[in-house]
C-alpha cells in the first residue's frame, strides 16, 4: 500500500513538472513571436520644421594671442662674450641683448674703410687730372668702379660687424632665451623669443549672415573665465573675405591690455555680439542632420518607412540649423534613432 502511494505521488510530481515546462515553452514561443513583430520596425523620435525669428545675441569663443610674438634669429656666428638681457626682462626695440666676439670683423671694417678712403682720394685726384686731359676717361672710370666696389665691401663688413651686436627687433618681454655666455651660436639659430602683450588679439568665427552685420572698428564685449564678472572691450581689427571649410568667417578682435586685470596669451575668452533680429526663417533640430554640412541629409517618415532626403542648409545657430530647401513643414523628420536606419526601413514613431 505504501509503495502504491509513493508511486502515485511521483507520477503527480512528474505531471506537474511536465505541465510547467509546457506552459513555459508556450510563453517563450509567444514572446519570440512578439519580438519578431517588434523587431520589424525601428523606434524613432521625430521633429518638424519651425518657422520663427531668432534672438541673435551671439557668443563666439576663442583664445587670446599676443599681437606681437617674435623669435630673434642669429645673423652671425661665433662665441657669445656678453649677455645683457635674459628671460623675463622687458626690453624696447633696439635694446642691446647680447654680443658675439667680433675682433676680426672689426679689423675687416677698418681695412675696408681705409681702402675706401684711399680710392675716394684717388677719384678726387683723377677727376682733376681728367679736366686737363692728364688721364684718360677710361682710367677715370676704372677708379670710379673701384670706389663703388670699395663702398660695397665696407657696407658688407660693417653689416657683419653690426650683426654681432644682437638687438631687440620689437618691444616686449623676453619669454625665452636660447644662448649662454661663452657658448657658440651659428647663423640662423634661435636666440630670443620676445612677446608684447600690451595688445592682444582674439580670433572668433561668425556665420555669413552674422559677419555681414559687423564692420572694422566695431566695439565688442569680451569676457573670460579667469576674471568672472568682469567685462573687457575690444575692437574688430579685420574680417575674413573667405569662409573656412565650416562655412564660417574669421573675425579678429584687438584688445588693449591695460588695467589691474592683466590678460595673457593662451587664456580662453568669449566675444559677445548683439545683432538685429533676423527675418523669420525655417529651422530644424540639428540632431536630425546626418552627414556633413557640405552634404546634409535627413531621414523622414513616409508611410511607416524611413526615406532619406537631401536638404539645403543655411546658417547654424547652436542646436538649430536653417533649412533653405528639401523639406516641408508637414514632414516628420527623424531626430533620434537614425543611426539604425537605411532607406526603406520600417519605423515606429515613439
Amino acid at each position: 500500500m505504501k509503495k502504491l502511494i509513493i508511486t502515485v505521488i511521483s507520477l503527480a510530481v512528474i505531471a506537474l513538472i511536465a505541465y510547467t515546462l509546457y506552459g513555459n515553452k508556450k510563453e517563450m514561443e509567444e514572446n519570440a513571436k512578439l519580438s519578431e513583430v517588434t523587431s520589424e520596425s525601428i523606434p524613432v523620435e521625430t521633429t518638424s520644421l519651425q518657422k520663427k525669428s531668432l534672438n541673435l545675441q551671439v557668443t563666439a569663443d576663442g583664445t587670446f594671442e599676443a599681437k606681437t610674438d617674435l623669435t630673434i634669429l642669429s645673423e652671425t656666428q661665433g662665441k657669445v662674450i656678453k649677455i645683457y638681457k635674459e628671460k623675463g626682462e622687458t626690453v624696447s626695440k633696439g635694446t642691446l641683448l647680447a654680443q658675439v666676439e667680433n675682433d676680426l670683423l672689426s679689423a675687416q671694417v677698418d681695412a675696408a674703410d681705409a681702402n675706401l678712403q684711399k680710392l675716394q682720394s684717388d677719384l678726387s685726384r683723377f677727376t682733376k687730372l681728367a679736366e686737363s686731359d692728364a688721364v684718360t676717361q677710361r682710367q677715370l672710370e676704372e677708379v670710379k668702379i673701384g670706389v663703388k666696389n670699395a663702398e660695397a665691401q665696407y657696407k658688407s663688413a660693417k653689416k657683419n660687424l653690426d650683426n654681432t651686436y644682437i638687438r631687440a627687433t620689437t618691444s616686449g618681454t623676453i619669454n625665452e632665451d636660447y644662448l649662454q655666455e661663452g657658448g657658440f651660436i651659428a647663423g640662423g639659430s634661435k636666440l630670443y623669443d620676445i612677446v608684447d602683450i600690451s595688445k592682444l588679439k582674439l580670433n572668433v568665427k561668425l556665420t555669413a549672415n552674422q559677419v555681414l552685420q559687423v564692420k572694422e572698428g566695431d566695439e565688442i564685449s569680451i569676457t573670460t573665465s579667469v576674471y568672472p564678472g568682469s567685462e573687457f572691450t575690444g575692437k574688430i581689427k579685420s574680417i575674413a573675405v573667405k569662409a573656412d571649410p565650416s562655412l564660417k568667417y574669421n573675425v579678429e578682435i584687438e584688445l588693449i591690455n591695460k588695467g589691474d586685470k592683466t590678460l595673457k596669451p593662451g587664456m580662453y575668452a568669449t566675444a559677445h555680439f548683439d545683432f538685429n533680429s533676423a527675418a523669420a526663417s525655417t529651422y530644424l533640430d540639428r540632431n536630425a542632420l546626418i552627414g556633413s554640412i557640405q552634404n546634409p541629409q535627413v531621414y523622414v517618415v513616409e508611410n511607416g518607412q524611413a526615406a532619406l532626403k537631401d536638404i539645403k542648409v543655411g546658417e547654424i545657430y547652436d542646436d538649430l540649423i536653417e533649412v533653405l530647401g528639401g523639406l516641408s513643414t508637414s514632414d516628420k523628420v527623424v531626430k533620434s534613432g537614425q543611426i539604425n536606419l537605411t532607406e526603406g526601413t520600417k519605423v515606429k514613431v515613439l
